[in-house]
């Protein structure tokens, strides 16, 4: 377990190069930034040791679950032609006429 990783599940914050969390009243230093890394302090060490084996709950949806098919399925026949028939209705378009009172030159509709 790196400092990031013990910071997010301790609900804590990074600011100004320290790694901390609050507990109580007080905010606790558990790493801070050494050239391009975070290390631990002592009080991190611990805490690692401490929550390294536990595994916070994920927060969220509940996983989907997987889809069940029916035992009654149709013939595929049956199935292809209602797809067919959707996709038709889909496809016509009915004629609407143009209901202002004004001639189509006149909106600039030609």
């Amino acid at each position: 377990m790196n400092v990031y990783e013990l910071t997010e599940k301790l609900g804590g914050e990074i600011v100004r190069g320290k790694a901390r969390f609050r507990k109580g009243s007080d905010y606790i230093v558990i790493g801070f930034v050494n050239g391009d890394d975070m290390i631990f302090t002592e009080e991190g060490r611990q805490l690692a040791a401490e929550h390294g084996a536990e595994l916070k709950p994920k927060r969220g949806r509940p996983a989907k679950s997987d889809v069940v098919e029916s035992e009654q399925e149709l013939p595929i026949d049956v199935a292809l032609a209602e797809i067919e028939a959707a996709i038709e209705a889909e496809q016509t378009i009915e004629d609407v006429p143009f209901t202002t009172s004004e001639p189509a030159s006149q909106t600039g509709l030609t």
